[in-house]
């Protein structure tokens, strides 16, 4: 006597897509992979507080840094082809 009652015969194509999408995936990261994943998450778990919503809201802007803003020097470091 089997007790497999009301349990389907064959699998089903949703049982085959649904093992596929929630199958266990490792992702190995290269050093550098894990530092720029590290500084993302530290910033969008950084602590905002008032103070620096205020500095932020009211930062002074002068002609000066908006000149240096403007007319940086900016450094090639490889061919670049357009």
């Amino acid at each position: 006597m089997e007790n497999n009652a009301g349990l389907p015969s064959e699998v089903s194509v949703w049982s085959k897509i649904r093992n596929f999408l929630c199958q266990d995936v490792e992702i190995t990261l290269t050093p550098k992979q894990e530092k720029v994943f590290q500084e993302v998450h530290d910033f969008w778990y950084q602590e905002i507080t008032g103070q620096k919503v205020r500095d932020f809201l009211f930062y002074d802007i002068t002609g000066e840094k908006v000149k240096n803003f403007l007319f940086k020097e900016i450094e090639i470091t490889d061919n670049i082809e357009l």
